[in-house]
């Protein structure tokens, strides 16, 4: 039996409580997320484009360094982070316009479901008055033969 004045879920150095959770830190995250994460990280949309465009504008910016006689470790300086800089620049565009393009599909479907809701109301409408003109023209010619001769005969005269 616990002591009564420990809490659950009490910290340590606090009434005999201890740590429920452990601490995260960076290693236990990149553990956790196991190695079909990082093995597939290539796959994942504006991943690809973005170093693709990171490459060679790294190359370029270290190349260029180095034609302007910049110390071999400033260059490559120079390079990984032009590399850096232009993949997350690059990545960021290309969420920007998939963001975008999500607002838009998402924009035409509310658009489609409300044309659907206006095409079938149309069509209902439709139906009906068919439906009414039907009716109409069925007690028009109702009326019509009522007075004709031939239903006052088949009326009142009965041959036995």
């Amino acid at each position: 039996r616990p002591p009564a004045n420990t809490l659950p879920g009490g910290m340590a150095h606090t009434a005999g409580g201890r740590k429920d959770e452990p601490e995260i830190t960076y290693w236990s995250v990149v553990r956790q997320l196991g190695p079909e994460y990082y093995l597939t990280y290539h796959k994942r949309p504006c991943v690809r484009d973005s170093l693709l465009v990171g490459i060679p504008t790294g190359a370029v910016i270290g190349g260029l360094a180095g034609v302007l006689r910049r110390p071999v470790w400033t260059a490559c300086t120079y390079a990984w982070f032009s590399w850096i800089g232009a993949s997350v620049l690059s990545y960021e565009y290309c969420q920007y316009w998939r963001s975008k393009e999500k607002e838009g599909i998402r924009q035409m479907r509310e658009l489609m479901e409300k044309k659907k809701v206006k095409v079938e109301a149309r069509r209902e409408e439709r139906r009906r008055l068919k439906e009414e003109r039907d009716r109409l023209e069925e007690e028009r010619k109702e009326a019509e033969r009522r007075k004709s001769w031939s239903y006052w005969v088949d009326k009142n005269v009965r041959f036995w």
